[in-house]
């Protein structure tokens, strides 16, 4: 079944906060390469003796009595010359558990009949039909070639896959880096574009809006995303440097989650029938973000970052990061994490549907997936870093808590631990 799963480089806390689908994150990493925020740092680090950088993570996420997530990332950053770099990134993850499936927890439940994962459909965990079971495993490459064609000029071409039982992804990108004569400020443009399927593991999906019991199947569905970036990075002074972006992306076809159900139900709240969700067909979406990296006179940093999204489902969302690092002696540090979020429901957003009579018509979209419905969140952490082996081991720890306005599951709460070692060679 489809997971909770971010591409390498995106916060965890990001993946737990749009389980499934909406944190297939690959494809928007895949669409965009976010233009970097310390250029002149990137620059620096590509004048180096090293030619080759390796960074190995191991991450685990775990919910409380819910999803657990198991993820190896490897990268390696090649410097080819003086105006070409290589990344080179692998993602393996393996997840487990339950997610609410929409459905209302009911006494009087309607049972979803279907086999066991990698059959024909899913099946729900004993005892609790709110909540679908599964089983699966995902591989994601991710391939960039940065070639610089004059000192203040460079373009970066990108291509990504990621496959896994009911769901695939493949995308493309270009990003265009233009810097001022004197570096101090850089110019970022990016288009891309992605291609989707998804699908339940029987490799087929159900009809949007129709009755579980009576339930008719389509093939996969297939969606396509476009997404373009402008953005600005300045050096304020020697201590401080600024980044703003605006991104702007569309997607069109499959946009529903064939897992996702809602209940209809009576004026009691109990049960009385089980239909598949419907999401429209097209989706746009824009987003402000903007950050700044300060260098304290002690050498400490502090990074602080503000994202502003919308889209066309009426949903519109906030999120504050804070992360303050303090330098200890010997290359060790400490860098504690605060990060905030709230987000509106989508205008389609329904605990369940009312249960009128047996000839009321349906609405043409609705969903009781959680991750669409109003919601607060909290992550706080830490990362410990300390010299080793030659490199430069990192630990990370993080707890998340999540609430919802008036989805079935109005809580959730998670661990992320990830264990990093990152070294330079020659």
């Amino acid at each position: 079944m489809a997971r909770v799963l971010a591409a390498a480089g995106v916060g965890v806390t990001d993946y737990a906060a749009n389980e499934k689908y909406k944190m297939k994150s690959i494809r928007s990493k895949l669409a965009i390469a976010t233009c970097a925020l310390l250029s002149q740092g990137a620059q620096q680090a590509a004048a180096t003796d090293s030619s080759w950088i390796s960074d190995t993570s191991y991450l685990v996420y775990s919910e409380a009595d819910r999803v657990t997530v198991h993820k190896i990332i490897t990268n390696a950053n090649v410097t080819l010359g003086d105006n070409n770099a290589l990344s080179l990134e692998a993602v393996y993850d393996t997840i487990t558990g339950a997610t609410p499936s929409g459905a209302v927890k009911s006494v009087n439940t309607v049972s979803v009949t279907t086999p066991s994962s990698g059959g024909n459909g899913f099946k729900t965990a004993s005892g609790t039909p709110d909540l679908i079971l599964f089983d699966d495993t995902r591989l994601g490459v991710n391939v960039g070639w940065t070639r610089k064609y004059s000192r203040t000029f460079k373009i970066n071409y990108g291509a990504s896959v990621s496959v896994e039982r009911d769901y695939e992804a493949y995308g493309g990108s270009l990003t265009f880096d233009k810097e001022t004569a004197d570096r101090n400020l850089t110019f970022t443009a990016g288009i891309a574009s992605s291609y989707d399927a998804v699908f339940q593991s029987s490799g087929r999906t159900p009809q949007p809006m129709g009755n579980v019991d009576e339930a008719v199947f389509y093939d996969a569905g297939k969606k396509r995303g476009y997404e373009g970036l402008l953005g600005i990075s300045k050096t304020l002074n020697r201590r401080t440097v600024a980044q703003i972006n605006y991104t702007i992306g569309s997607q069109e076809g499959y946009l529903t989650d064939p897992y996702k159900l809602i209940s209809m139900t009576d004026a009691n709240g109990v049960e009385k029938e089980r239909y598949y969700e419907s999401r429209p067909d097209n989706r746009l979406r824009q987003t402000l973000y903007g950050a700044l990296v300060h260098r304290l006179g002690n050498q400490d940093t502090i990074h602080l970052s503000y994202r502003f999204y919308r889209d066309d489902w009426d949903i519109n969302s906030h999120t504050l990061n804070y992360r303050h690092r303090k330098k200890f002696a010997n290359g060790h540090f400490l860098e504690p994490h605060l990060r905030l979020y709230s987000q509106t429901a989508a205008n389609f957003f329904s605990h369940s549907l009312p249960y009128v009579s047996e000839e009321q018509p349906l609405p043409e979209f609705a969903s009781a997936d959680y991750r669409l419905d109003e919601m607060n969140s909290v992550t706080l952490g830490t990362k410990y870093g300390l010299p080793a082996w030659g490199g430069t081991l990192r630990f990370r720890l993080e707890y998340l808590y999540q609430s919802f306005a008036e989805a079935e599951f109005d809580t959730n709460k998670a661990l992320i631990f990830q264990a990093s070692y990152k070294k330079a060679f020659d």
